[in-house]
């Protein structure tokens, strides 16, 4: 069987990785798709704030693929927030072909290889198909195995379930709660809860983040605590989403993408938005990698440079610093911590939230914040662990 040739596999169909397949093959590059869930639906709930779908050029397109928008979203620490900034659910199916331009080879990559003669890499799969490429991007996902990473830099968990019920109090119909942290466990979980205007409601208890997972019956039990009893679920979700951890290293020959790079924000677990902004960034690089004549080496450091810029990579260290002062508090302080952020003007608390927001822009709205929290919380974040300020790289 002779080797498939093109100018990148991309590892992964799903929204980051087939929005940067679609970005790369407008640029005219040969794109090779592998996912061995190609042809499965995609099951996860996807939002956005909005305006994070700027400045793609198809960010009109992209919120013609939303199922619901809501125009205010609902926060509540020790008071209530009505935050002023649309945020949007997408219909997974709609998403999915405005992204997938390009077809996917349904099967899972067992091995990347160098090929010394051809100066590129060797891609073999499960049922014996090989591409022959110039590069090899990951967008598999937080969990993929192809690529390396810090092992020292350990990270937690974001960690919910959630049912989806036609039976939701009438409080949580036609809105969207970011989160709700009115009810206090010594583990602090808060309510996060969607109405998705087809007469669902989506109800979840979400761990923000700690070490290890809550197990989902810990989760439940906490969600029909808050409701007097069971939901009468028909459908149910669990979500797990690695945060705080290093991003890959880069002396592989491997790129990553998406949350396989380490896009998922390490404070708040976003990572949809990210990766669809950063699509055409990194197709650019990856165009001019392929078409150049260096060495792999090369090719790979370039994009591995557009995926995380030297200044972005100061901006995770911002997060990470974040991140290691919440993962102190209790129920009592995060409400405070959350009533602080949310009373910045929203220009401000929005920048913190995006992974590629300068890392001075960052520093402003980090420092503005921390002279807005109460004292005893001042010396809780200034007792953050300083290490998290080098664990970005």
């Amino acid at each position: 069987m002779s080797d498939r040739r093109c100018d990148v596999v991309v590892v992964g169909a799903g929204p980051a990785g087939s929005s940067l397949a679609r970005d790369c093959a407008a640029r005219g590059l040969q794109v090779a798709v592998v996912d061995p869930r190609a042809k499965d639906p995609w099951v996860n709930t996807f939002g956005t704030w909005v305006d994070d779908l700027e400045p793609r050029a198809d960010a009109e397109l992209l919120r013609a693929a939303l199922r619901v928008v809501w125009p205010q979203v609902r926060v509540v620490g020790f008071r209530e927030h009505l935050l002023q900034r649309p945020y949007g659910f997408f219909d997974n199916e709609s998403l999915l072909r405005h992204l997938s331009s390009e077809p996917v080879h349904r099967s899972a990559v067992v091995e990347v290889a160098r090929d010394r003669a051809e100066d590129g890499l060797l891609v073999r799969c499960a049922d014996g198909t090989r591409f022959a490429t110039r590069l090899v991007i990951d967008a598999g996902g937080s969990g993929s195995p192809l690529l390396a990473r810090h092992r020292r830099l350990r990270g937690g968990v974001q960690s919910a379930y959630g049912v989806v019920t036609r039976n939701a109090p009438e409080q949580y119909r036609h809105g969207f709660t970011l989160m709700d942290w009115s009810k206090e466990f010594d583990d602090p979980t808060f309510l996060y809860t969607v109405d998705f205007g087809d007469g669902t409601v989506l109800l979840e208890e979400t761990s923000l983040y700690r070490r290890n997972p809550l197990a989902s019956r810990e989760l439940l039990g906490r969600l029909e605590q808050r409701f007097g009893g069971s939901l009468g679920d028909e459908a149910n979700e669990r979500v797990d989403i690695p945060m705080g951890w290093g991003i890959p290293t880069f002396s592989q020959t491997v790129v990553g993408f998406g949350a396989a790079a380490g896009f998922v924000h390490p404070v708040t677990g976003y990572s949809v938005a990210a990766s669809l902004r950063a699509s055409s960034r990194v197709a650019s690089a990856i165009e001019q990698a392929v078409h150049g004549v260096s060495p792999i080496e090369s090719r790979v450091k370039d994009v591995w440079d557009a995926v995380w810029p030297t200044e972005l990579r100061r901006t995770r260290a911002l997060h990470q610093y974040g991140l290691s002062a919440l993962g102190q508090f209790g129920p009592q302080e995060l409400k405070a911590f959350f009533d602080a952020f949310f009373s910045l003007a929203t220009d401000e608390w929005s920048c913190y939230l995006r992974i590629d927001t300068s890392p001075r822009e960052v520093t402003r709205v980090m420092t503005k914040f921390f002279i807005r929290l109460p004292w005893g919380l001042r010396g809780r974040v200034m007792l953050a662990n300083p290490l998290s300020l080098v664990r970005g790289r």
